[in-house]
């Protein structure tokens, strides 16, 4: 009898142990997993801006917002306009009358994704036509007439214009060491070094970049490379449509390195 007790405390035991046990579910990551989305900035081309200019034209991203400011941080816009869902084109109508050697700012941003991309542009004089006289004599003399010249205004403005670094640009070779960098609208900004013509190292891959054009020719760069937190920064004057040298944020030219290479003087050319 106490051998059937004994076991029968047993199996209550057992029972009782396999109740309180509490099941132990599996919590899915999705909520703590932290995703980001990358964008690129909108392309922008302005015309000429003149002090008797009624509209502001040019070319952008398709269905790109365009934006006009008199200040970088204005709350007031010039004129707004919509860059063409077909072509790509705009003309934005100017509220007011802008003076001649101002500048104004024209920002194309993307609706969907706020990215957006802006130029600085010089308001200039516009031509005026004047008569010329006609001197005519009725002797002939042995004096030489000089014609009065007349010079006009140089032109704040580079006597070219790029509209987006998107392309390849390939550097000059210092210490056996060249770079090619590469801006994409769908790749983003990617640097990759080479030696004697051979690939060393992709720097940066699948970076998103944005564009703070300083003055037309002079460019402010700020990347963040994939799956990074931080940004980095480079400055770029440009010194036609078609090359570039690497410069400080006072626009001077200066020597930097890159990667494993030394540091040294880099001038891109577009290929």
């Amino acid at each position: 009898m106490k051998k059937f007790m004994v076991a029968l405390t047993g199996l209550v035991t057992v029972a009782t142990l396999g109740a309180t046990v509490p099941a132990t579910g599996i919590t899915a990551n999705a909520a703590t997993k932290k995703t980001t989305s990358t964008y690129v900035s909108p392309s922008l081309k302005v015309n000429a801006i003149y002090n008797n200019s009624k509209t502001i034209k040019g070319t952008a991203t398709k269905g790109s917002k365009i934006t006009v400011k008199s200040t970088k941080n204005a709350k007031k816009n010039l004129a707004t306009a919509t860059a063409s869902s077909k072509t790509g084109k705009y003309t934005a109508k100017l509220s007011k009358t802008l003076k001649k050697n101002t500048n104004v700012y024209v920002y194309a941003t993307n609706p969907k994704t706020k990215a957006y991309f802006y130029r600085i542009i010089r308001v200039q004089a516009a031509a005026t036509k004047t008569a010329t006289k006609k001197t005519t004599s009725t002797k002939k003399t042995t004096t030489k007439t000089t014609a009065k010249k007349t010079t006009s205004t140089k032109k704040s403005t580079a006597s070219f214009s790029v509209k987006t670094p998107t392309g390849t640009w390939k550097s000059n070779t210092a210490n056996k060491y060249s770079q090619v960098f590469t801006f994409s609208q769908k790749a983003g900004f990617n640097q990759t070094l080479y030696k004697n013509g051979k690939k060393v190292k992709t720097l940066v891959s699948y970076a998103t970049y944005k564009v703070d054009a300083k003055t037309p020719t002079f460019w402010k760069i700020t990347y963040t490379p994939k799956n990074a937190k931080k940004s980095s920064s480079f400055y770029m004057r440009f010194t036609s449509a078609k090359k570039f040298k690497i410069v400080n944020s006072k626009n001077q030219v200066v020597k930097t390195t890159a990667g494993v290479a030394p540091a040294a003087n880099w001038t891109f050319t577009k290929n």
